[in-house]
């Protein structure tokens, strides 16, 4: 933060800005840039249109000849569609020198905005009133176009109108603030009360009525040494004009302490640490926590370890006082264009961190960073990088599993994708491969999503260093399955190329496999929020998961719970037991872990006892044992349950020390204490556990709880017991906060899997979160097979990542159902033969209430197959924001209660106290599907029940165009399609889909003129293909079969003479298509005869 100067103060600096600045000079440059810009407008709106390449190219103009040289501007001028006329005078203004706006911007995301753009634009360019040019821009910024701010459009709006719009961007709106006390928000909204404080400091000051000479102002100062412009905040770092500014990346906790940089000396960029000069400055990133800057000491030396050539920088490292997160908003602040270089920047255009070792910083940048630290030490960084957990990778070994027997016997790990993965279908402007550098392929691969193909490949080649931990898995592909997990095992040997027999990959890691669950792995289900087992081939794996999974594990795949942990975080985060044995003499306080996965603590609540083990099933000592030496009848017990619950929940006494006694799950007597469960605890979370100051030392939380049994003094007891809720007529404020927080609508985004391809995606992307963020619940419609199922099941899968959705349910309508099976009813009681009827809640109200309030959307696929007001009348008036009572007791009226934002603390604690209200929340949502063809059934839907959903359509896209059918639908080598979708689930399907695409696409348009299918009965056609033992090239017999089994039982309910029709047309000849003549040659005979058995038609004489 910059001192703010008196008025007298400031008005010396401008009159010495004025005096010392070459406005002159300046003037001139600014004045071509205009004129450049203006004529480039111009010729643009001339053509009546623009798209995202020519707003892009009128930005690029804005921008100095340091940020986009001016060939690169000049090719882009040539590359527009304007007149040849207008393009000479703009390429003579670039040679001259064009721009003031630094590096960043490749993109002016307009796309689906065209014609607001160029309405902006036209109307700025053809008036000089602002009061027309502002009503635009509101209406403009209204639109709140994602990526489109301040930092792109003032710039524009300024070199048309230098005297009337002021260019907002970082530096300018940091000097507004710092020296005229002006808050300013940068979004494009705020943008014209931005443009009145402009005016405001303009003429309160001598500035000239061109905004440039104010924002060159800002620019002036801060290369000035006055007293006025020095830093009061805590850091104080010099950061030289003579030296480059770079960012790493890193993971290994010992180029912390030891203050180095490493890297291979293999050419790539982002590995040519020689570029380093001494007194060069280094900011340094260690897993996703700028932790300090350093300034390099010496210059790159090489040397050799394992084989293989690395550089190493020495660096002299300062630690901030406090880590400064990078998190989302710190990207995108770092990533706006006032900060941004054109190549090597840490931040990649979607303002996703670049994973590439070092990048380069500009000066803003480095300035905006130091602005976010608290404090610069001269010390060595803190334990931080040492307390780090290792890096955990996982990795599937092929599909299946297949490859998962030669990782084992061999100590690899590999992946089959390249850093040229579908490089030629999805970049732009590279049609050959060959064409491309290395470097230039690491670039590109860098810059991918981490779960495309080429994204992967270059994390296992470029991210996996030796020490991490990697975990062979296969992931779910659906909630109703569990993950697999074939071995866990440490890096030795990082990416390097090597041939097997035995596999078709050779990227290849070297693996100590550490524990393994044999050759079909271990089934688990891991709920968590923090991560998940991904189904896609490789991604990192967040450590809490890998702590719950671990638990998991120690009890399905009968392994020892520490010796997992350990793989993990023992060697970092290793418990001093030395230290904690101390502090257990004399000790009369502990805490103990229960994993709730192996015994609950509520087992023996009521004054039940736990038989607690110092030993584990390989006969060895658990960690801190002296703990259990020490621990004597009479001593107080803290319970802590780990994940899912991770909170204490009960206090104990300890009834007798360290002695021999039975378990259940050892073959033989074994030592350990014995405890009494004394009364619960209204949960005492993790999270508060440690926030309190006075507990952090406490040897529970210094060790994040991994251990058995830790001593605690009498304050450290006290205080943990000091932390319980308080409670409203037996609710706690815990549980009134979360059922608080369901009150809220999330702004839901919804992510739809790769495996999952929609012409139409992001229309029906915005309909979707438009109809849930307004409140409403959804029907899919459409025709069978579309991907309405799987499309529902993504959407609540979504939703679950916010805090306000717990869970979802699954279910299908059927025409049996009653209010019984979606409400409840009473049914006979178990504990006196059924001499009383309990009403037992069924479906709908699950979702609400289990033994606890819950918030658990619902999926109802094919909904109107149900008699729906039977079924859900009752619901109604709930799907209306009202409450309603039910027709059933249990100790008291069974309620339905719609909950707002404005529901009382007071009134949520009675709701919660009792266990016959079941409270639906805003942020619930009901997600159904149903089929087109059962749309006659949809005027059985009342009115009443209609007017509560969006009906949003999830159609088939057309199948021709230009009377030619769509191949490039099924092109398993086109780009985004249904074809690379299924390739992402599946790539076996490669080979078949390449033989016969245009076929498949030709019987799919056919099959549609009669009778329309989805997408996902002509993928299992696919995989049935894929499947059938077919000598035949053509696949005659095996299509045939598919179409029989597949198509035909979608052809009930149409009338015979349609049947027939379609059936006739599935042997079609000569069909144009984009890809030439198609034949269906398809078994006629059999196709006629298999009709007849289905639907009883006949084709005498063909007719």
């Amino acid at each position: 933060m910059t001192t703010t100067p008196s008025s007298l103060d400031l008005k010396q600096l401008v009159e010495k800005y004025i005096d010392d600045h070459d406005w002159g000079r300046d003037k001139a440059h600014v004045q071509n840039t205009s004129e450049a810009v203006r004529q480039l407008v111009e010729g643009l709106v001339e053509t009546g249109s623009i798209d995202e390449s020519a707003m892009r190219t009128v930005y690029n103009l804005c921008q100095n000849d340091n940020a986009l040289k001016p060939e690169t501007k000049k090719q882009r001028i040539d590359d527009l569609d304007i007149d040849a006329n207008t393009k000479a005078p703009i390429k003579e203004r670039i040679d001259e020198g064009t721009g003031i706006i630094g590096k960043g911007t490749y993109s002016v995301p307009i796309e689906g905005y065209e014609e607001e753009a160029f309405s902006l634009l036209a109307t700025a360019i053809r008036s000089d009133d602002r009061t027309e040019i502002d009503a635009a821009i509101e209406e403009f910024a209204a639109l709140e176009i994602e990526g489109i701010q301040n930092g792109i459009i003032s710039p524009i709006l300024y070199f048309l109108h230098p005297t009337k719009y002021p260019i907002s961007n970082d530096r300018s709106r940091t000097g507004m603030q710092q020296f005229f006390n002006y808050e300013m928000s940068g979004r494009l909204t705020a943008y014209l009360d931005e443009v009145e404080r402009f005016y405001e400091v303009r003429a309160n000051y001598p500035f000239k009525e061109d905004f440039r000479h104010l924002d060159s102002f800002f620019n002036w100062i801060e290369q000035q040494e006055s007293p006025l412009t020095e830093s009061t905040s805590t850091p104080h770092v010099e950061i030289p004009s003579d030296v480059e500014i770079y960012w790493v990346n890193q993971h290994n906790p010992s180029e912390i302490e030891e203050e180095y940089l490493r890297a291979k000396t293999d050419g790539l960029w982002h590995h040519n640490l020689p570029k380093l000069s001494v007194g060069d400055v280094v900011f340094h990133n260690f897993d996703n926590e700028l932790i300090g800057i350093s300034t390099v000491a010496d210059t790159a030396e090489t040397y050799t370890s394992r084989g293989e050539e690395y550089y190493r920088v020495e660096v002299d490292l300062r630690s901030f006082g406090k880590p400064v997160v990078v998190d989302d908003d710190l990207k995108e602040r770092l990533g706006q264009d006032d900060h941004r270089l054109e190549k090597y920047y840490p931040i990649d255009k979607n303002e996703n961190l670049n994973e590439a070792y070092l990048a380069n910083l500009s000066r803003s940048a480095a300035e905006f960073l130091l602005s976010q630290v608290d404090s610069v030490e001269a010390t060595k960084p803190s334990d931080k990088a040492s307390d780090a957990p290792k890096r955990i990778w996982q990795i599937t070994p092929a599909r299946g599993g297949t490859y998962w027997e030669t990782w084992e016997q061999t100590g690899i790990a590999s992946i089959g994708f390249g850093l040229d993965h579908k490089i030629t279908d999805d970049v732009e402007d590279i049609d050959d491969v060959d064409e491309l550098s290395e470097e230039e392929l690491v670039e590109i691969a860098a810059d991918t999503g981490d779960n495309h193909g080429r994204g992967m490949a270059y994390r296992f080649q470029y991210e996996i260093d030796e020490g991490d931990v990697i975990i062979a898995k296969q992931g779910r592909r659906s909630t109703s399955e569990p993950d697999v997990i074939y071995g866990i095992g440490v890096v030795t040997t990082d990416h390097h190329e090597k041939d097997f027999s035995e596999i078709h990959h050779t990227s290849i890691v070297d693996v100590d496999w550490k524990v393994t669950f044999g050759q079909s792995g271990v089934d688990v289900t891991v709920d968590s929020d923090s991560d998940s087992i991904k189904a896609y081939t490789l991604d990192t794996l967040d450590p809490e998961y890998y702590h719950q999974l671990a638990s998991e594990l120690a009890v399905e795949g009968d392994t020892d719970l520490d010796e997992l942990l350990a793989l993990v975080f023992d060697e970092s985060t290793g418990i001093d037991e030395s230290e904690i044995v101390t502090a257990s003499e004399g000790a009369d306080y502990f805490w103990i872990s229960a994993n709730p996965a192996i015994w609950e603590v509520d087992s023996i609540k009521d004054g039940g006892e736990v038989f607690y083990t110092a030993y584990n099933r390989k006969g060895n000592k658990r960690r801190i044992f002296g703990a259990f030496e020490e621990a004597a009848p009479g001593d107080k017990v803290l319970f802590y349950e780990s994940h899912p619950v991770q909170a204490i929940v009960a206090e104990g006494t300890i009834v007798e020390g360290l002695h021999e006694g039975e378990h259940e799950k050892y073959d033989n007597p074994v030592k350990g204490i014995t405890i009494e469960y004394s009364r619960p605890i209204e949960n005492i979370s993790w999270e508060q556990l440690t926030a309190v100051p006075d507990i952090e030392g406490a040897a529970p939380i210094k060790n994040r709880a991994q251990g058995s049994l830790f001593p605690l003094t009498e304050d450290e007891f006290e205080t943990i017991l000091a932390l319980e809720d308080p409670i409203k007529d037996g609710v706690s404020q815990d549980a009134i906060d979360q059922l608080t927080a369901k009150l809220t609508t999330p702004e839901i985004e919804i992510t739809v899997p790769d495996s999952l391809y929609f012409d139409n995606n992001d229309r029906l992307r915005r309909e979707i979160e438009a109809s849930l963020r307004s409140g409403k619940h959804i029907i899919l419609t459409g025709p069978p097979g579309t991907g309405k199922t799987k499309l529902a099941q993504a959407i609540c899968e979504s939703a679950t990542t916010y805090e306000q959705v717990d869970d979802y349910r699954f279910t299908t309508a059927t025409s049996e159902w009653t209010a019984f099976d979606t409400i409840g009813g009473y049914v006979p009681s178990t504990s006196d033969g059924g001499q009383k009827l309990l009403f037992e809640p069924r479906l709908f109200l699950k979702c609400f209430r289990r033994d606890r309030v819950v918030n658990e959307w619902l999926i109802i696929d094919e909904i109107n197959r149900s008699d729906i007001d039977k079924a859900f009348g009752q619901l109604f008036s709930v799907l209306s924001g009202d409450s309603t009572e039910l027709p059933y007791e249990r100790d008291r009226t069974v309620e339905l209660l719609s909950l707002s934002e404005s529901t009382t603390d007071e009134e949520l604690a009675d709701i919660i106290g009792n266990p016959d209200a079941f409270p639906v929340t805003p942020s619930w949502r009901l997600i159904a599907t149903m089929n087109t063809y059962d749309k006659t059934s949809l005027y059985e839907m009342s009115y009443a029940f209609m007017r509560r959903f969006n009906f949003i359509h999830v159609g088939v896209p057309p199948l021709t165009n230009d009377g030619e059918v769509r191949t490039s639908l099924l092109d398993p080598n086109g780009a985004d399609n249904y074809a690379t979708a299924w390739l992402d689930d599946d790539e076996t399907l490669r080979p078949v889909l390449q033989d016969i695409y245009p076929v498949i696409a030709v019987l799919w348009q056919r099959i549609n003129e009669h009778r329309v299918i989805g997408p996902s009965i002509v993928y299992d056609i696919i995989r049935y293909l894929e499947s059938y033992n077919d000598t035949d090239g053509e696949h005659i017999n095996a299509l045939t079969s598919a179409v029989v089994s597949l198509v035909y039982p979608q052809l009930e309910g149409m009338r015979p003479e349609q049947q027939k029709r379609l059936i006739r047309s599935l042997t079609d000849t000569n069909v144009a298509t984009e890809n030439g003549s198609v034949n269906l040659n398809l078994d006629g005979e059999r196709l006629r005869q298999q009709a007849s058995d289905f639907f009883g038609i006949t084709f005498t004489d063909d007719s």
